[in-house]
């Protein structure tokens, strides 16, 4: 039987119809000072409130994660106390040192708990952080998208409604995730399998991945299969995500993301510009053109996990194939050269971050999104979407 292999990158070849993305240009009145922060939050909160969200979940990018590096898991098999000790330590030092640059702070979390729940509108929205390892590369996504799986499970049977907000590749732990629930959903018991086939390459007691939830997970996705329920509708919103995999049908009308953008072409106003000479790498690398990260970090670029660990290069191995096509240098060349901004699936909303704020420049234009000054504006947004936008009911199930 031939699998349909749903765990696809942007294919670059489709150029976006212009309902999929818009342009805004804001003026640095958008910029919010900590004092007001607050109360600039009220009415997204209420939007929220009253579309039925009880919940809101941050969950951080590559690099600023619990093992970005991927040396502290490996040693999970043979002194777990310690790579659990450091995986806490080396997070709390990202914390630290990024604060809310390219980074869901508690700082970040709190101002948006307080700011949302300013107004009195019944049971307080809950707002947390997930942590992952932060690894570069498809094993790492695909390990957070296990544990976030159970998480929107759990949800699921709770009765209760989430959004996620995902920075970065955090963007695609989400569209993994959700291709894993939809393949549930629908019955693609083969995909599910060749996915799950992943932790044949390691022993039980690993670091390198969670196996034991891994197979809890197979377990709980073969249970929901049985007894072809619909699982509950959850809003995604992605900051700076690079085109790497695809997503689900089911998310449509539910799915946003943004993007730092300087357009360069006004009738392609869904593109970048990859840099073809010295000057336009040095405004790329100082975030003059937006994001230089979002365009970069496509499919080919991931990072291989660490070398002394050949289950883990084998899995990754694996799960490229399943993940993406085509790959090879002279391919992923021609897809940068697109410098494609939109996704062909959910709006994104396009922004010119540094006409109102020199700072969205920092960090390759890649770290606007998590500052906490912006934090209104991208509530305001997400909230002006909800409103207009068609609702999805449920995985698999549309409403008009």
């Amino acid at each position: 039987m031939k699998v349909t292999n749903q765990f696809i990158h942007h294919d670059y070849r489709s150029e976006p119809s212009v309902e999929f993305y818009e342009l805004l240009k804001p003026d640095s009145n958008v910029i919010t000072e900590a004092s007001d922060l607050a109360d600039n939050l009220k009415e997204a909160g209420r939007v929220f409130f009253n579309s039925g969200i009880e919940r809101i979940v941050l969950v951080h990018g590559t690099m600023v994660g619990t093992d970005s590096l991927g040396w502290y898991g490996h040693w999970e098999r043979n002194v777990p106390w310690l790579s659990r000790r450091m995986k806490r330590t080396y997070k709390r030092l990202v914390d630290t040192l990024s604060g809310d640059r390219g980074n869901y702070d508690e700082r970040f979390a709190a101002t948006l708990r307080k700011g949302l729940n300013a107004s009195s509108h019944g049971e307080p929205i809950i707002v947390e952080r997930l942590d992952w390892s932060g690894e570069n590369h498809h094993l790492g996504r695909a390990d957070a998208a296990v544990k976030l799986c159970h998480l929107l499970l759990d949800s699921h049977e709770a009765n209760e409604r989430l959004m996620l907000w995902g920075h970065s590749h955090a963007g695609n732990v989400f569209a993994i995730a959700t291709q894993l629930l939809q393949a549930s959903v629908v019955g693609n018991r083969p995909l599910l399998s060749r996915f799950f086939h992943t932790t044949s390459y390691f022993h039980a007691s690993t670091g390198r991945i969670d196996v034991v939830r891994w197979n809890r997970l197979n377990e709980r996705l073969a249970e929901y299969a049985n007894r072809s329920e619909a699982l509950s509708p959850f809003d995604i919103v992605t900051f700076g995500t690079p085109l790497r995999y695809g997503w689900p049908k089911s998310q449509e009308g539910r799915l946003q993301h943004f993007v730092n953008h300087s357009p360069h072409e006004s009738n392609q106003l869904f593109r970048g510009q990859w840099p073809a000479n010295s000057k336009q790498w040095i405004r790329a690398m100082r975030g003059e053109d937006g994001d230089f990260i979002q365009l970069a970090f496509i499919a080919g670029s991931d990072f291989p996990p660490a070398y002394w660990s050949r289950s883990a290069y084998r899995a990754n191995l694996w799960l490229a194939r399943l993940f993406e096509q085509n790959t090879r240098k002279s391919k992923r060349r021609a897809n940068l050269k697109m410098a494609l901004r939109v996704s062909p699936q959910g709006h994104a909303t396009l922004v010119d971050y540094a006409i109102a704020d020199a700072r969205a420049r920092e960090c390759c234009g890649h770290s606007v999104y998590t500052d906490t000054r912006w934090l209104p504006f991208h509530a305001s947004q997400i909230a002006r979407r909800i409103k207009n936008s068609k609702r999805i009911t449920g995985l698999g199930e549309a409403s008009g």
